[in-house]
């Protein structure tokens, strides 16, 4: 699995909160499926009738800010990258431990990431598309611009094929488009029946779950690998970034998971197009906040 980090990461001066982050265009969850079992899908496009309009929901990154609430941090400390990165670079290096890598992590949220609440803010584009995906996973339709597209749209076509329509459809169109793509791929990938053939039933409670929790994983890896820039490749061999890829992600969805539970009460089934801000928004703030604790 690929990352979108670039060679140097962001700089110290560089904002917490990208303006992208702040703005731009949302998208418009349909109704959910209905009682009797059917996803009420209809065709998928065309226009909705006036109850279907009446019953969506608007999520833009401009509503997620708004209930992130202001930032902790209005600058970015100095050098807030060094501590992080250094522990990180010696974690990569030969004889690194996960103990290295703890300690990177807990420099990462006190020092570089602007904490919980900063780094929920700076993915806001990601908590955007992430309530898209409950909302078509439950069975609505999501409009993205001029473009709707729901699961029964997906019919006939391959599993590989319906997860490219979905990551395609519900990535942002600004500067986090990439990430916001890899992380939808994996999370779906992981999460769905290993089949041919696409079957839009196979969204249970348990694998939406899973999907999201695999999916607020990721996007954390990705923000982590980028902000720790060239500490990442101090690892010389592919052997060590694959160690390195599985420890971080292993240790990010645990606690990713664990939040999701609390949120939930241990309920998948209480993940709905309208808690699901909310329950992004807990998951990273509060793993960010868990790494403050690590011990040194």
């Amino acid at each position: 699995m690929g990352t979108s980090a670039s060679s140097r990461g962001p700089k110290d001066k560089n904002p917490l909160v990208p303006p992208w982050a702040e703005g731009g265009d949302g998208l418009s969850i349909g109704p959910d499926s209905n009682s009797d079992g059917d996803l009420g899908l209809g065709d998928g496009g065309g226009e909705q009738d006036n109850d279907d309009k009446d019953n969506s929901q608007e999520v833009d990154n401009d509503k997620v800010q708004q209930e992130i609430g202001p930032p902790d941090h209005a600058q970015p400390p100095p050098s807030r990258f060094k501590s992080a990165r250094q522990a990180f670079g010696k974690y990569a290096g030969t004889g690194g431990t996960t103990s290295d890598l703890r300690r990177s992590l807990k420099n990462y949220a006190k020092k570089s990431s602007g904490g919980g609440k900063g780094t929920s803010r700076r993915l806001a584009s990601g908590i955007t598309a992430g309530s898209g995906l409950v909302g078509m996973m439950r069975g609505g339709s999501v409009t993205v611009g001029d473009q709707t597209l729901s699961l029964n749209d997906l019919r006939g076509l391959s599993t590989d094929q319906a997860i490219d329509r979905i990551a395609s459809h519900l990535a942002p169109d600004n500067s986090d488009s990439d990430s916001v793509r890899i992380a939808l791929n994996y999370a779906l990938e992981e999460a769905l029946p290993d089949t041919q053939d696409f079957d839009p039933a196979s969204f249970t409670d348990e694998v939406i779950q899973d999907a999201i929790s695999c999916y607020l994983t990721d996007l954390i890896f990705q923000d982590v690998v980028t902000g720790m820039g060239e500490a990442w490749f101090k690892a010389e061999l592919a052997t060590k970034h694959h160690k390195m890829e599985s420890e971080l992600r292993e240790l990010i969805k645990v606690i990713t998971q664990q939040e999701m539970d609390k949120a939930t009460n241990g309920n998948p089934s209480d993940i709905t197009k309208n808690n699901i801000k909310k329950i992004q928004i807990e998951a990273i703030s509060k793993t960010v906040e868990y790494w403050e604790k690590f011990n040194d």
